[in-house]
């Protein structure tokens, strides 16, 4: 059965589903091609022992499951903001030992969460000075073409 990624009405921000049958596999190459990893990404995440389980194919390749897809869409969103490959290890050790680590987890994410915010604050106040400068050469191009224009004659010469 192929799979099917389902969009969720409006901005929720849950994670992309994806609908397939619960005994379905992938290949190393349905996963690049659905996560848009390369090969050697997701072999990094599984030497860090990020993500696990992927079993072997009858025909020697490896086979990943629907959980596959769903945990390197969060690791992506992880690693796509920042959070340091220990964090990263640190949470997945959290959730392998279960629901105890529950508030340990939501922890760590509220503190990744309020590090981006940071970083967000001070993107916005630099993309602030840099509309101002861009602004200020947009003025200046102005003026200098309108000063290297020829001037049109005035009425008085005519």
């Amino acid at each position: 059965m192929p799979t099917t990624p389902v969009t969720h009405a409006g901005h929720d921000n849950r994670p992309t589903a994806y609908v397939t049958s619960l005994a379905e596999t992938f290949s190393l190459e349905d996963v690049v091609r659905i996560s848009g990893l390369d090969a050697d990404t997701l072999r990094w995440y599984e030497d860090q022992g990020l993500i696990e389980g992927a079993t072997e194919d009858p025909y020697g390749g490896r086979a990943y499951s629907p959980l596959h897809l769903r945990w390197l869409e969060f690791l992506n969103h992880l690693r796509s903001t920042g959070m340091s490959p220990a964090d990263m290890n640190h949470y997945v050790e959290l959730y392998r030992a279960g629901d105890s680590t529950i508030a340990a987890r939501r922890e760590l994410l509220e503190a990744h969460r309020e590090l981006l915010r940071g970083q967000a604050r001070e993107h916005d106040s630099t993309l602030r000075y840099l509309d101002w400068k861009i602004g200020f050469y947009l003025e200046r191009e102005a003026a200098l073409v309108r000063a290297s224009a020829p001037s049109a004659p005035s009425t008085a010469e005519a």
